[in-house]
């Protein structure tokens, strides 16, 4: 099992899809068995710039014995959670974030380290994603949110030699949900997936609109609008913008001054019986007009409104990308 072919590498890479929910038939789940130092690659393409949730989970051995524990190192488990086929795995002190066994002195366990590498652009560059996660000492499984680069997944353990090495991680990639708001429209935009009650969610708004029936004139302390949505609504003739998802920044009447916070985008947890604007401490982004939210689930699609009357003056999109928390 020195090397696993690319076919090998890509067909462990199969799509889950069997009674799985609309959402969950968008992830893709791939192995990677650290006795191989051949990358493992996900089947679809990470889009360049869009956020991807990457979880991995399992316990190895990279060591050619038993791990003994010492002084400060951390003990053992008797067997990887994901045992390597064909071969005598031995005891484990790895998973994909810590050294939780067999740590060296003056060193203590669990130590944070790792040897488990992803590339997302082609295999050009490799490193291991950042983590601020506690050791899960429970399940060993971590969540790193990645952005695309136009590329196929790929991760390998770099480790030499690999023939020693016993136990397999499972990684699955799940891409951010894309929802548009047309804030001409009062209707309420629900996600795919449901949100599961008290798990962390990453919501991402990007866009410019305009809420009035005329261009916007600059005046005293008002801020200079755009001349046009960055996601125009279609069909309709689009004016200049001094709106985003967090901030006016044109537009603003005196005494206030732009941009000033405030936002008439809201978004409902439970079903739509309460809805409210999420909060947010971000400066205003006036390159990108991009921000970003975190949420808790509560069983229930996440929704997305404009509260705004009349709506039918209003041009102009916001984009929404729905990620599950790291």
């Amino acid at each position: 099992m020195r090397g696993l072919s690319q076919l090998t590498a890509r067909c462990a890479g199969l799509w889950v899809l069997a009674a799985a929910p609309a959402w969950a038939q968008q992830q893709e789940e791939v192995w990677l068995d650290t006795r191989s130092a051949a990358p493992v690659m996900s089947q679809m393409v990470l889009k360049q710039g869009w956020p991807h949730l990457v979880t991995m989970q399992g316990t190895f051995n990279v060591w050619g014995n038993n791990i003994v524990p010492g002084p400060q190192s951390g003990q053992p488990e008797p067997a990887p959670m994901f045992p390597s086929p064909g071969v005598t795995n031995r005891n484990v002190g790895f998973d994909p974030e810590f050294v939780f066994a067999g740590v060296k002195p003056p060193a203590a366990a669990p130590l944070k380290a790792s040897s488990i590498q992803l590339s997302l652009d082609g295999g050009k560059t490799w490193a291991h994603p950042a983590s601020t996660a506690a050791f899960n000492a429970a399940e060993h499984k971590y969540g790193y949110e990645v952005m695309g680069g136009e590329s196929a997944l790929q991760v390998r353990i770099a480790d030499k030699p690999v023939t020693d090495n016993s136990g397999r991680l499972k990684i699955v990639v799940v891409p951010a949900e894309e929802l548009w708001l047309n804030t001409r429209s009062a209707a309420p935009v629900p996600s795919k997936q449901v949100l599961q009650k008290g798990k962390p969610y990453r919501v991402t708004m990007q866009g410019t609109f305009n809420v009035w029936g005329n261009n916007i004139v600059p005046g005293p302390q008002s801020g200079q609008p755009e001349p046009a949505p960055m996601f125009p609504s279609p069909g309709v003739t689009n004016r200049n913008v001094g709106f985003d998802p967090e901030f006016v920044f044109a537009g603003v009447k005196p005494p206030a001054a732009a941009p000033l916070r405030a936002s008439a985008v809201q978004v409902s947890l439970d079903g739509g019986k309460t809805w409210k604007h999420p909060a947010s401490t971000a400066d205003f982004n006036a390159a990108e007009h991009k921000y970003t939210y975190d949420l808790t689930g509560e069983d229930a699609p996440l929704q997305v409104r404009f509260a705004d009357a009349p709506v039918n003056d209003n041009s102009g999109l916001v984009r929404i990308l729905v990620l599950p928390g790291a």
